[in-house]
């Protein structure tokens, strides 16, 4: 099962990427993803991304088109087929 992982701005800058394939597993939620993905990409991507726990991700995290705040958060499950979207949270003016 794969879904696709797109980085946007900033993240991407700390990737070097603008997507990649990810194969997950059955029951994988965004947060595994997540983690996952900060195993291979270092210490920058984790602190933007999970971070601490007390802290909220400095990212917006889209799952096929939808925030993740409007689903189940970090434990929102993850599909074959999924599109999760990891962009800069900036405010706008």
């Amino acid at each position: 099962m794969i879904i696709l992982v797109k980085f946007l701005e900033s993240v991407q800058e700390i990737t070097g990427q603008q997507e990649i394939s990810v194969k997950i597993g059955k029951g994988d939620t965004v947060h595994t993803v997540l983690f996952a993905l900060a195993y291979n990409y270092g210490h920058d991507f984790y602190a933007v991304t999970i971070g601490d726990e007390s802290e909220t991700p400095k990212i917006r995290i889209m799952l096929n088109g939808r925030d993740i705040g409007y689903l189940d958060g970090f434990e929102t499950d993850v599909k074959s087929g999924d599109v999760l979207v990891l962009s800069s949270q900036e405010t706008l003016p």
